[in-house]
C-alpha cells in the first residue's frame, strides 16, 4: 500500500433512517472529522428513493452534499436481503427494488462518485446448498442494468462478498458468494466490454463471519480489489471498530501491501445513536485505519 492512502468513511444517519435531517446530521459528524473522505451510503435513505417527491429530495441533498468540504468517490447502492434468487423473482417488488439502485447511479454521478457498491445474490439447490454455477448465471442478469447505467455515467461497480446472516442459520448453509463467483463474475463483464467496467469489494467483517482466509482470498482477488469495507466482530456481523473482533488486521495489511492495493480504506463500523453524539468515535475509527495502514 502506498503511504498516502485514502482513509474513508461510510456516512451514517443519526437516529432514525431514511430521514433527511438525520442523514444531514450524520454527514455534519464525518465534516468534524478527521477523515476527509466518505462512502455516500444508499442503505440507510434507500426509502426516500420511492417517494413521489424524491427528485426533489435528492436534489436538496445533492446540493447539500456539494457543498460538503468532503470528497465522496465511494457510494453504496441500496441492498435488500436475504437474497436468494430462487424466491428474488417472485417478490412483488423488484422493479422498486431496482429503480432504487438505478437512481441512486444517477445520484452517485452528479457527486462525483467513481465507484459504487452492489450487493450481489446466491441460488440454493435443493438441499440449500450454494449452487456457484447458477448463481455466476443469475448474477450476470441481475447486474447487467446496473452494469449499463454504471458505464454511462462513469462509475465502475464493486461488488461485495456477502456473508450467511444469523437468520439463515441452520437452513441455510453456505449462502454467501464464493470469491470465486465474483471473479468470475468481473472477468465475464470486463472481457463482454473490454475494459474495466466491474471490480470487487472485499468486506473484511463479512470474511471474517465466513471464516475465509482473507491473506489468500485477497491475493486472488489481486488488482480485481477496488473497495474494501473495514469492521471487526467476533463471528457475527455487528460491524464493531477495527480490532474489536477477531479479524487478524496483520494479515490484512499484509495482502493488501503484497497486492499493491492503491484504493481507499473505507470504514463500515456501525454507531450507536449515543455514539455519534459528537465525532470522538467517528475519530476513534479514523485512527484505528491509520493502525491497519501504518502498524
Amino acid at each position: 500500500m502506498k503511504d498516502n492512502i485514502i482513509y474513508s468513511q461510510t456516512t451514517r444517519t443519526v437516529g432514525e433512517k431514511n430521514n433527511v435531517n438525520n442523514f444531514k446530521l450524520g454527514i455534519k459528524r464525518l465534516e468534524d472529522s478527521k477523515f476527509n473522505y466518505a462512502n455516500l451510503n444508499f442503505f440507510e435513505i434507500q426509502e426516500l428513493l420511492d417517494k413521489d417527491c424524491y427528485e426533489e429530495i435528492f436534489r436538496d441533498l445533492i446540493n447539500f452534499l456539494k457543498d460538503s468540504p468532503l470528497t465522496f468517490n465511494i457510494a453504496h447502492a441500496p441492498i435488500h436481503y436475504p437474497f436468494f434468487f430462487n424466491t428474488y423473482y417472485k417478490r412483488d417488488d423488484i422493479d422498486k427494488l431496482k429503480n432504487r439502485i438505478l437512481k441512486s447511479l444517477d445520484i452517485s454521478k452528479e457527486i462525483g462518485v467513481k465507484g459504487i457498491v452492489i450487493h450481489i445474490g446466491t441460488y440454493l439447490g435443493k438441499d440449500y446448498n450454494y449452487d456457484m454455477k447458477k448463481s455466476i448465471e443469475h448474477n450476470i442478469k441481475y447486474l447487467k442494468p446496473f452494469v449499463e447505467k454504471a458505464i454511462k455515467n462513469n462509475i465502475i461497480i464493486a461488488i461485495e462478498n456477502g456473508t450467511q446472516m444469523e437468520k439463515d442459520d441452520p437452513l441455510f448453509k453456505n449462502t454467501a458468494p464464493y470469491i470465486d463467483e465474483l471473479i468470475s463474475i468481473v472477468d465475464y463483464y470486463n472481457s463482454k466490454y473490454k475494459k474495466e467496467v466491474l471490480g470487487i469489494c472485499f468486506d473484511f467483517g463479512h470474511a471474517n463471519v465466513g471464516k475465509l482466509d482473507m491473506y489468500n482470498e485477497i491475493l486472488k482477488i489481486g488488482s480485481k480489489l477496488k473497495i474494501t469495507h473495514i469492521h471487526d466482530n467476533y463471528g457475527t456481523d455487528s460491524h464493531n471498530q477495527p480490532f474489536d473482533g477477531t479479524v487478524n488486521w496483520d494479515s490484512v495489511r499484509k495482502a493488501l501491501t503484497d497486492i499493491n492495493f492503491n484504493g481507499e480504506l473505507t470504514s463500515e463500523v456501525r454507531y450507536k445513536k449515543e455514539e455519534l453524539s459528537d465525532s470522538s468515535n467517528i475519530n476513534k475509527t479514523y485512527d484505528l485505519i491509520k493502525k491497519i495502514h501504518l502498524g
